[in-house]
């Protein structure tokens, strides 16, 4: 299983290269659904945490529900 373990402080300094560089992405300019387009892509189970969310973008928190909602094979939990 792919695990991605997402820090809300470190995606509020600077979220774009974080995001970039925690899910591979050869680019990313800060635009959602190019992240959520790649989750629901997966083929294999993953699971994406986020800690510190209170930090973080609702409109990002939103994507990874929506991804998780339509891909059943990606699984999104907030702990905070």
């Amino acid at each position: 299983m792919a695990k991605f373990e997402l820090d809300g402080e470190k995606i509020a300094e600077n979220q774009d290269e974080y995001l970039k560089e925690t899910f591979d992405l050869p680019v990313f300019d800060g635009d959602y659904e190019d992240i959520y387009q790649y989750l629901i892509g997966f083929y294999n189970k993953t699971l994406i945490t986020l800690t510190n969310s209170q930090k973080v973008d609702p409109d990002l928190i939103d994507v990874f529900e929506r991804a998780s909602d339509y891909n059943s094979l990606v699984k999104f939990e907030k702990i905070d």
